[in-house]
């Protein structure tokens, strides 16, 4: 009876310890797909400082606009292809007084120099976005822009997955994320009944010492 008593508890505690492990892993995060400025310069072609940020609450609803694939679609025309979607929209701004037009190159992940790519920029003072030229590159796109507020990036299906795998490789890999606070509780239940498996365990070996 205490051999059987013992097994069940041993065969809990390795349970729950699975159970922990589990639990205590980081759930993937994607971050954003635009990851820096490679380099960017004006109309006389010297190098300008450009800055990336999150779009300003009051461009919201442009935000909104140009994440439906539909309006996408009608924007580009027929330089729409299957598979494009918005991946990212940043904020753009260069330091007042640059001489435009200006050509930034940005980082992102999943781009090759084959992909189908779309650079849309809202035009503030119209209230509507507009497409600018741009080109793919290994890890980049170069667009060229008569002026800057928030930017929207038009990927295609193949360089869009390539994205979103990265940025699962890159939260699993490098920085971990913490656990949420739900996780949390259940690895703090998890322990507490750990310890309580394995006094008990304790107590049948030192009953059945006793009795022997």
């Amino acid at each position: 009876m205490m051999k059987k008593l013992t097994a069940v508890l041993c065969a809990a505690v390795l349970c729950l310890s699975t159970a922990a492990s589990v639990l205590a892993q980081p759930s993937p995060e994607v971050s954003g797909v635009v990851t820096g400025v490679f380099g960017g310069t004006n109309a006389d072609g010297d190098a300008v400082e450009v800055t990336l940020s999150e779009v300003p609450a009051e461009y919201q609803a442009a935000v909104d606009q140009v994440k439906d694939s539909a309006f996408v679609q009608n924007l580009l025309g027929d330089a729409f292809v299957e598979g494009m979607q918005v991946v990212d929209v940043k904020d753009v701004t260069v330091p007042e007084g640059t001489v435009f037009p200006v050509t930034i190159t940005f980082n992102v992940t999943g781009v090759t120099a084959d992909s189908h790519v779309a650079v849309l920029h809202y035009d503030t003072e119209a209230g509507a976005w507009e497409v600018v030229e741009s080109k793919a590159g290994n890890g980049t796109i170069t667009a060229i822009f008569d002026s800057l507020s928030p930017v929207a990036f038009v990927v295609d299906g193949n360089a869009a997955a390539g994205s979103t795998a990265a940025g699962a490789s890159s939260q699993t890999s490098g920085s971990a994320t913490s656990p949420k606070t739900g996780e949390t509780s259940a690895l703090s239940m998890a322990a507490v009944i750990a310890a309580a498996a394995l006094a008990g365990m304790a107590v049948v070996s030192f009953c059945s010492k006793k009795r022997a």
